[in-house]
């Protein structure tokens, strides 16, 4: 395995610079400035790295880069990471990254600006270290994958349909766990129409979108476990307009998750069974929702990768073990392209979205030489990982 730990230490200060850089910026999802300002910053280091850059400009959200080295070998393999993040306008100025002992904090600081630095870093050290054994390495900055990607996976689904393997950088779990598989995650919304009335004078001529809308998400809620790993929560509820009024119109909007397409498809189908299943007369049930994030199940290939993964972190003396999680990432739409993705190599962390978001910034030197190890071992174990492919 090349040795780029002497690169890595040399480069540590510029790598907490450029992460203070990324962090102290607005770039919500919805903040297109700030995510083109991370773009642009991405698009300016690649061509100084003298890296083959695409910019793509994109009018109603941020723009997305795409980064390449080419080699003298076979085998194509995609980094994914991306640009925005989930917090509101002055957040960056509010909490700018800072350290409490080994800890740094910091709005988007592990989901996922250090993990796009490790994406780099790592890239970079394979680059000056000589490494040509592939066709093409290639890093992706999507700009909205918390919202699940509709620009993004446009861009990158065609990238990695033609990848050997697609290697992902949302942030380690708290406790160094790499991620094999993910949940799919669906949202659905139930829609009750009852008939208006006067609740005091004439309630019998209502019907109480909100009592069948309870009765649904009893419903709803019975289906936890309909399928190994299937869960169903009711999230979000609204309807009526005054107390004495019998309502006509309620709705849930229900968070969906399965482990596996087989899974994801039961639930479907029985939430969209409810809609004939109404008990208070003269309401009618409208639903909608699909899976937008498919199940990433662990397949052969993922195991085969995961276990490289293990084998490089013994070696670099540390230990790794891989995991699934309920959560999902742009790892869950590569995963539909029959293509082996590996998630959660980027530094260890936790607490994304909240005012406590952190990584460990020891982490981040390990984490750098475990993703560019597992990219050597890629392109040497190529033909291995093509078998299970097929």
């Amino acid at each position: 395995m090349l040795n780029l730990l002497p690169f890595l230490e040399s480069s540590f200060p510029q790598l907490l610079s450029d992460l203070e850089t990324l962090v102290n910026v607005d770039c919500g999802t919805y903040t297109k400035d700030g995510v083109d300002f991370c773009a642009d910053w991405v698009n300016a280091r690649g061509q100084e790295w003298e890296w083959d850059m695409e910019y793509y400009p994109v009018r109603d959200a941020g723009n997305c880069v795409l980064a390449r080295v080419h080699g003298a070998g076979q085998g194509k393999f995609l980094m994914l990471g991306h640009l925005d993040t989930v917090y509101p306008e002055g957040t960056a100025a509010q909490r700018p990254l800072r350290q409490e002992g080994n800890k740094l904090l910091g709005p988007g600081v592990g989901d996922m600006k250090a993990g796009l630095l490790v994406a780099m870093y790592a890239l970079r050290g394979l680059q000056l270290a000589g490494l040509q054994d592939f066709s093409e390495l290639a890093i992706f900055f999507g700009c909205d994958e918390e919202i699940g990607s509709p620009v993004g996976k446009k861009y990158y689904i065609p990238l990695a349909k033609k990848a050997d393997a697609v290697l992902v950088l949302e942030g380690a779990r708290a406790n160094g766990n790499i991620v094999s598989a993910r949940k799919g995650v669906g949202q659905y919304t139930v829609r009750v129409r009852g008939h208006a009335a006067h609740a005091g004078v004439e309630p019998e001529k209502g019907a109480n979108a909100i009592l069948e809308l309870a009765h649904q998400i009893i419903a709803l809620h019975k289906l936890n476990g309909i399928a190994p790993g299937v869960t169903v929560n009711a999230g979000v509820i609204k309807g009526g307009t005054r107390t004495n009024v019998v309502p006509d119109e309620a709705q849930v909007v229900a968070d969906v998750r399965a482990v596996d397409p087989q899974g994801a498809q039961v639930a479907h189908d029985a939430i969209m069974a409810l809609a004939a299943q109404t008990r208070v007369p003269r309401t009618h049930i409208e639903i909608a929702g699909e899976f937008e994030f498919p199940p990433m199940a662990k397949t052969p290939a993922i195991a085969l990768m995961a276990d490289w993964a293990k084998s490089i972190a013994n070696e670099l003396g540390f230990s790794v073990q891989d995991q699934a999680t309920g959560g999902a990432s742009d790892a869950n739409n590569v995963a539909q392209c029959d293509v082996p993705v590996l998630d959660g190599l980027g530094p260890v962390g936790g607490a994304d979205h909240s005012p406590e978001e952190y990584i460990e910034r020891d982490s981040i030197i390990p984490r750098t030489r475990l993703l560019a190890g597992l990219l050597e071992t890629l392109c040497l174990r190529r033909a291995e990982l093509t078998v299970l492919k097929q």
